[in-house]
């Protein structure tokens, strides 16, 4: 079967006969091995770029001698950027640690631990703003009004023990040591609740709304 190749060669030997024999078998040589160096697409592009044999052996009759166009340069290969690596905080892994850091850090570290998370909670991207606003805020809050209720029933208490004292209200009642005094107690109560329970759950909730949602 006569591929395009063979078929140019053949055209170019006939071209070649008045061409002296030994610059005729440099050009036939360096033609040949070039195009059975290709595939057969190439080889059809590279013998439409050197162009008729007939021209060939008129080049090479020329005191200046034949020269070959140059081959066509490879095509450079496409460099495909990697993406850059996303920051750790962009991470799942990050947000993570720190909605655990945020609910079981103040037990570790006291206090300490607690901000900790919070700084982290507040780098990872992985929440919305308002998320991390009602993680942070609601067990400040609650912690600050209980606070507030527990100071205000202490000073209502020691008012009425005053009063008394001063010999101008009833006479004091003798309290059970082993009965605790719930309008002093309750408060405490509530902010040993408060922190055991609403702070962890505060991040283990970052954790319920991340469900789903992927690195960005």
């Amino acid at each position: 079967m006569m591929t395009a190749t063979s078929d140019y060669l053949a055209r170019l030997d006939v071209a070649l006969r008045d061409v002296p024999h030994g610059v005729a078998a440099e050009i036939r040589a360096g033609i040949a091995e070039e195009l059975q160096s290709l595939d057969a697409d190439a080889a059809e592009a590279r013998i439409a770029q050197l162009g008729d044999p007939a021209v060939i052996a008129r080049e090479a009759l020329d005191p200046d001698g034949y020269t070959p166009p140059p081959a066509p340069a490879a095509p450079r290969p496409e460099v495909i950027a990697s993406p850059a690596p996303l920051p750790v905080s962009h991470s799942r892994g990050f947000a993570i640690a720190a909605a655990l850091t945020l609910s079981f850090g103040g037990y570790l570290v006291p206090v300490v631990g607690w901000f900790v998370g919070v700084a982290l909670v507040l780098l990872s991207s992985m929440w919305r703003t308002w998320e991390k606003l009602v993680a942070i805020l609601v067990p400040v809050v609650l912690f600050g009004g209980l606070m507030l209720f527990s100071f205000a029933a202490f000073t209502t208490t020691g008012a009425v023990e005053v009063h008394e004292a001063s010999g101008t209200g009833t006479p004091p009642e003798v309290e059970n040591p082993l009965v605790p005094n719930l309008l002093l107690a309750g408060p405490h109560f509530l902010i040993i609740i408060a922190v055991a329970v609403v702070i962890p759950l505060s991040g283990l909730w970052l954790l319920w709304r991340m469900r789903g949602r992927s690195a960005s």
